[in-house]
């Protein structure tokens, strides 16, 4: 039996504050809790100001897992569940709960979601695709699996069409 405590003998983290940093979060774009600016506001706050939003998430969608003792499910729910954060005005939540715990934590929030921050991301990935394609990369490998040229072509095609509609949400 070991007599030695951790940083989360400690811990007094409650539900509702998970909700408020997963909120942020989401807001910011962060994967990280250090470093939140409290100060910005959800973007459909900010678009009925013409404030710059470029450095916010607009999120169509998103996917709230609460994992640990005692969850609260309004104290988390309510924090996600607010029209401004979403870019089509219209709440789309999806959320889960578990009473295991996560990593020896009591209660731990994880958050998905689907924005437009997907774009640069998608456009990145394309361009590399497309330029490694070009060159004859790897083609060898996937010919001899029945994947020719037309397949690739009709992929970049179907990404470059879902990297547009990404990128519509941010106008």
């Amino acid at each position: 039996v070991s007599t030695q405590s951790t940083g989360r003998d400690y811990t007094n983290t409650t539900w509702d504050m998970l909700g408020k940093y997963g909120r942020q979060m989401m807001i910011q774009d962060s994967i990280l809790d250090e470093g939140l600016i409290w100060s910005i506001k959800p973007p459909s706050e900010l678009l009925t100001t013409n404030k710059n939003t470029s450095n916010l998430n607009c999120t169509i969608s998103s996917y709230v897992v609460c994992r640990g003792t005692e969850v609260a499910v309004p104290e988390v729910e309510d924090r996600f569940r607010v029209a401004d954060l979403y870019r089509n005005s219209r709440t789309c939540l999806f959320a889960g709960y578990s009473s295991s715990r996560f990593d020896k934590l009591d209660k731990s929030l994880f958050c998905l979601d689907n924005s437009a921050k997907s774009a640069s991301f998608l456009e990145t990935l394309l361009s590399d695709s497309w330029r490694k394609f070009q060159a004859g990369a790897f083609l060898y490998q996937y010919e001899k699996f029945g994947l020719d040229g037309t397949w690739f072509r009709e992929s970049f095609n179907v990404i470059e069409k879902v990297n547009l509609d990404y990128s519509a949400l941010l106008k």
